[in-house]
């Protein structure tokens, strides 16, 4: 195998963190990118979680302050860390990366939202109650009855077509698919199941849930309140909603079962030296936290 180097080192400026620890059985992620206008707040709500968790912020080396924010935090609370990677990479390999952080290090559930406080971090905590209640993967929805979306015109029109199509493709028996706020028991899903999932954008949460569906896990939704976010911008682009489209109807028409690939143990990357080594399709090597490689010889 061939050492390959695709992505450059974090800048001289960026916080250096050191390895996030674990104080708890719960991990909360969620993944940044030019949130420092809401990520202090979205701290401080769920350290008051009743349920005790540890929280790692993954952030694409924000330029706007976001992880000043964060290293002042985690210097003054253990339960906060990061892992930072080197650009945007995407939302999905991000959220790989939450995954493969939470198995190395030993936590028993794994929960996810977003970072501009559309989702609300309490609702993190309803999510745990009904891991605790004997649901496997728990997730809010925007659209069950009770639940409330504060999108208006454009931006509500494809939120909700987007969830009607994948319910008629999909047929999943769901009425939520693009969410990030879930929330899951690690025991109960197959080492790689998530990790060794193709997209690395958007679509990749309608990928995570269809992989979690078929592999016959209990799943509970909640109604929630979706709020617009306060501070900074929507980041999806068209192109990554064309991909979208694309890989729901790949998802629809496919019916195999995951291949899910194994992980390498320990190996550490050539390019950053963290231990997040993922094995691609192609047998190729891939680090979730800076995209470094091991091409296969």
């Amino acid at each position: 195998m061939t050492a390959h180097q695709p992505a450059p080192g974090l800048p001289a400026h960026a916080p250096k963190f050191a390895q996030p620890a674990r104080t708890s059985d719960t991990l909360v992620f969620v993944c940044t990118y030019n949130e420092s206008g809401s990520i202090a707040t979205m701290l401080d709500r769920l350290l008051a979680l009743k349920a005790r968790c540890d929280i790692v912020v993954i952030d694409d080396n924000s330029p706007d302050g976001t992880l000043d924010i964060v290293a002042r935090r985690a210097a003054e609370e253990p339960r906060v860390g990061a892992l930072v990677r080197p650009r945007k990479l995407g939302l999905g390999s991000a959220h790989k990366l939450g995954w493969a952080h939470a198995r190395r290090m030993g936590y028993t559930r794994i929960a996810t939202l977003d970072a501009d406080l559309s989702h609300d971090p309490a609702d993190v905590q309803r999510l745990l109650d009904q891991l605790d209640a004997g649901a496997d993967v728990a997730i809010g929805s925007r659209f069950l009855p009770g639940a409330r979306l504060d999108y208006r015109g454009i931006r509500r029109f494809v939120s909700q077509t987007a969830n009607v199509l994948a319910s008629m493709f999909l047929r999943m028996g769901l009425t939520e698919h693009t969410t990030s706020l879930r929330a899951a028991r690690l025991d109960r899903v197959p080492v790689g199941l998530i990790e060794s999932i193709k997209n690395d954008g958007y679509s990749f949460q309608v990928a995570c849930i269809a992989r979690l569906v078929r592999a016959g896990l209990t799943i509970k939704e909640i109604p929630i309140h979706f709020r617009d976010r306060h501070h900074g911008q929507s980041k999806i682009s068209k192109r990554e909603a064309v991909y979208g489209m694309i890989n729901l109807l790949s998802l629809a028409f496919d019916r195999r079962p995951s291949v899910v690939l194994p992980e390498p143990s320990s190996l550490e990357c050539p390019v950053c030296a963290r231990p997040y080594m993922v094995r691609r399709h192609s047998g190729e090597l891939r680090c979730l936290a800076c995209f470094g490689s091991i091409e296969p010889s």
